[in-house]
């Protein structure tokens, strides 16, 4: 497989946007590929791509990942999250979920679907794409995702909004604790708004997360579990024993969250 490093103007992220692309090694002409949406957690860039490349490789040799577009685009933490941010500051979410998608269709398109992948602040962003408009994809997989144990704004303990991940909840209300901007920014709130029609598009869905997340992002995941669970939207979950948000397990974690994209897009060839 080899590696594009390129960058557009985004209207919605109102600046220019860096981004790496992961395709096969070999062209085909008139070929019609899926796309696979790599979405990088905080203080990070599209140079997850480049980490990850080893795992999309593997798979590929061993017929457990089909041929595809992988994309990854490098998206500001603070003052972006994925989110639409008001007032003109930025709509890092509508940059993922259409400009995004639709500037790599002119050159590599059109495609034959759209998964994300999306590990930490990555992880919350392509589950909130992915239930904001379920019909548009083919599957969402997210490992340790910056999700919390609670609904509202006052729901979510102290202990779970350290450092970054107290700014994405401050952000998901808007900066001001706005209940109704914290509800449609929030996992949960577009779950409850979207289950029958997440039901009805059978969005495959992975919740992975270590039992040992430093940043207690564990508890995050297993309350979406339960909401999911509740609202009888099918899913897998995985909390692994003894893993943490980083380390040697994470990447076999990150390995095993491609296989799952990788047969759900198989599955739909």
């Amino acid at each position: 497989m080899r590696i594009v490093k390129d960058h557009f103007a985004a209207t919605s992220g109102a600046q220019e946007v860096e981004y790496q692309v992961l395709l096969p090694a070999d062209p085909r002409e008139g070929e019609r590929l899926p796309l696979v949406l790599h979405l990088h957690g905080a203080m990070s860039s599209s140079r997850s791509l480049e980490l990850a490349r080893p795992h999309y490789e593997e798979l590929f040799r061993e017929g457990e990942f089909p041929r595809a577009v992988i994309a990854c685009p490098s998206t500001p933490t603070e003052g972006g999250f994925y989110l639409d941010w008001p007032d003109g500051g930025g709509a890092w979410e509508t940059l993922i979920s259409a400009e995004f998608p639709g500037h790599l269709a002119k050159t590599y398109g059109p495609f034959t679907g759209t998964a994300l992948i999306g590990a930490s602040m990555g992880g919350f962003g392509g589950l909130n794409v992915a239930f904001g408009d379920p019909e548009r994809f083919a599957a969402v997989a997210a490992i340790s995702p910056a999700v919390f144990p609670g609904e509202t704004p006052q729901d979510v303990p102290e202990k779970n909004l350290p450092s970054v991940l107290g700014e994405l909840h401050r952000a998901m209300g808007h900066g001001t604790g706005d209940a109704a901007a914290y509800t449609r920014n929030s996992v949960y709130g577009r779950a409850r708004a979207n289950a029958e029609r997440i039901r009805r598009a059978a969005l495959p869905i992975l919740v992975d997360c270590g039992a040992a997340d430093e940043f207690l992002l564990h508890e995050g995941a297993a309350y979406l579990h339960d909401v999911l669970k509740e609202l009888a939207i099918p899913h897998e979950f995985r909390l692994v024993e003894g893993a943490g948000h980083v380390g040697p397990a994470a990447e076999t974690r990150t390995k095993e969250a491609i296989r799952f994209i990788g047969a759900a897009l198989r599955r739909r060839a």
